[in-house]
């Protein structure tokens, strides 16, 4: 991540955190009916009717802070335990009645998305950063050696095959690239053919990656000789984590761009209903993308355990299904208008989404 988006997670954390501290009750009550230290009015509650400020003193002992703090953090006022069942598991129902006006009981919607988008580009890389592939599923080579012996034994194969397994077996990268010899048979002679004449093997060629080290060298040449734009191809196709990691640093940025971009695509789908405003369409965008990031959080976690692609398959059900139940009970839509408007923004937010990829690579490739 980089340090802008870093800096401007933590100003937006901070700011939520003293939302949170300031709605958050005090151990002592304040003194009632004198004046509010910031203003001067008198004060008739824990807060200043005039200026909003707690009436409730910031001197207090260190630990009543450290435990104030990690309240706030844990948000163990109980909005965290009302938001996140109903943005999860009822879609539209918490955004209706946050429309609405019943907002105090949930977490404000842009907080919501910036702890969503943190957890999911921050916390669950340094979760599975260290999770390995796994291939328990594939033979191992003392496996694959017993069923040649087996093979072998049980007269099922020659002994010239039985060799040129164990060559394989042997040599495995030799195998792939062709050269173990009998691997391929060479096509018969023609009648009259001349004998075929030993030449010399042409020298293998060194890929990195899919990209030849001929044209990297010569990239770099170029380089040398003034072009910048292919002496910085030369870096990246060297070392293409240089761009991986350069453009995961640009995709929050753009997600975050994304989220009006979304509420216009919302807005347009029903711009003759004029009780909708722009943030009304704002507000569902926020909770839609906080329910998917939160999602695909618990999916990196369950990927673990069965695999990529099943997970792949519910988030891909589960966000549909998400869509479907805001346009029912958000924007009080039936069942065929909802599945309508559901295919048509797919299709076209996930033109946006290739979009952005792809503009997350390109501002990656010039950020080197």
């Amino acid at each position: 991540m980089s340090d802008e988006f870093g800096t401007a997670a933590d100003t937006a954390i901070e700011h939520a955190a003293a939302d949170a501290a300031a709605s958050l009750p005090g151990k002592t009550a304040p003194v009632i009916d004198s004046e509010c230290l910031n203003c001067g009015v008198l004060l008739a509650g824990e807060f200043c009717h005039e200026c909003g400020q707690s009436a409730h003193s910031i001197r207090r002992p260190f630990w009543s802070l450290v435990g104030e703090s990690l309240e706030t953090f844990f948000s163990l006022d109980g909005r965290i335990a009302r938001t996140l069942p109903d943005l999860m598991l009822r879609p539209g129902r918490m955004t209706r009645a946050y429309l609405d006006g019943k907002r105090a009981r949930f977490i404000p919607a842009f907080r919501l998305y910036v702890l969503a988008s943190l957890i999911f580009f921050v916390v669950m890389p340094l979760i599975t950063g260290q999770a390995t592939v796994s291939f328990n599923n594939s033979p191992s080579m003392e496996e694959a050696r017993a069923e040649v012996e087996k093979s072998f034994e049980g007269g099922e194969i020659t002994e010239a095959e039985y060799q040129q397994a164990l060559e394989v077996l042997e040599d495995p990268d030799a195998a792939w690239k062709g050269d173990l010899p009998g691997l391929v048979p060479e096509p018969p002679a023609a009648p009259g053919d001349a004998p075929p004449t030993e030449a010399e093997p042409a020298p293998e060629e060194e890929w990195v990656g899919f990209v030849p080290q001929s044209a990297i060298d010569a990239a770099r040449d170029a380089g040398e000789a003034g072009n910048k734009d292919a002496a910085e191809f030369a870096d990246v196709m060297e070392d293409p984590a240089r761009l991986a990691r350069q453009t995961q640093e640009w995709i929050p940025r753009l997600m975050f761009v994304l989220l009006p971009v979304y509420a216009l695509l919302l807005a347009l789908t029903y711009f003759w209903r004029r009780q909708f405003l722009f943030f009304d369409h704002l507000i569902v965008s926020l909770h839609f993308h906080s329910a998917l990031f939160f999602a695909m959080s618990v999916g990196f976690l369950v990927s673990l355990l069965i695999g990529a692609g099943w997970v792949a398959l519910a988030l891909l059900i589960y966000s549909n299904w998400y869509l479907y139940r805001l346009h029912r009970v958000v924007y009080g839509r039936s069942g065929y208008s909802s599945v309508l408007r559901t295919i048509t923004l797919d299709v076209v937010y996930l033109f946006m989404l290739m979009c952005g990829l792809l503009t997350a690579v390109i501002l990656g490739a010039l950020s080197l």
